[in-house]
């Protein structure tokens, strides 16, 4: 094992700043040469001091810069475009579209880099999986445990009106999850009362005693 000084934050050992201990091929051959970690050297107890204090000067700025990070991300008004089936003639009001392929956090972490914030996708966490068009929402972890949520919008490509679009996506969503809803509550419902009803007795059929036969005299 050996001890090391995290540069950033990594999910499920610490933030940036901490001194955590790790095996030595995970630092040696990951955080170190990936630049996320220092090797905390025990040469003395002053230089190692010297290390944390550093680390939490590092640790403050950092969750600075991310704070200004989290403002930035959380004001964005996030629309992606994206192929659809079936996209052809006039689409119904209640059409949840479904998706060629799927949006990602790569998808938002190129709107991200576009607003000047460079970001690991591997920060950022869908909701749930995007197939369909919708609205839909995201958390971005930022250093110094800073978390940032964002809602985003999936419509068509080609879409002439966004706005409205964002509005017909919506609505057509939550029509959507209420018809699912419904359906699975009935299923459930149907499930309920198939199993109250009470189970028929099984019929036990008698059957008469065979007579003895009569025994006969030959005499």
């Amino acid at each position: 094992m050996m001890k090391v000084i995290l540069k950033e934050d990594v999910q499920n050992l610490g933030v940036i700043g901490d001194l955590v201990r790790v095996r030595d091929g995970y630092g040696r051959n990951f955080l170190i040469p990936q630049g996320k970690a220092v090797l905390a050297s025990a040469r003395s107890v002053k230089e190692l001091e010297h290390q944390k204090r550093l680390a939490a000067h590092n640790r403050e700025k950092a969750k600075g810069v991310a704070g200004v990070h989290k403002s930035k991300i959380e004001g964005l008004s996030i629309v992606l475009s994206a192929k659809v089936a079936h996209q052809a003639g006039v689409v119904e009001a209640d059409a949840l579209q479904k998706l060629f392929g799927s949006i990602t956090g790569k998808d938002l972490a190129k709107v991200f880099e576009a607003a000047g914030i460079a970001l690991d996708h591997r920060r950022i966490t869908l909701s749930e999986r995007v197939h369909t068009v919708g609205k839909f929402s995201s958390k971005v972890r930022l250093d110094g445990g800073i978390v940032a949520t964002v809602p985003f919008w999936v419509i068509a490509e080609g879409a002439p009106d966004v706005d409205a679009e964002k509005k017909r996506v919506e609505a057509a969503q939550a029509a959507h999850k209420k018809a699912e809803e419904e359906r699975i509550a009935a299923e459930k419902a149907k499930l309920a009362a198939a199993q109250a009803q009470p189970k028929p007795k099984p019929v036990v059929e008698k059957t008469d005693e065979a007579a003895p036969e009569a025994s006969s005299d030959d005499n």
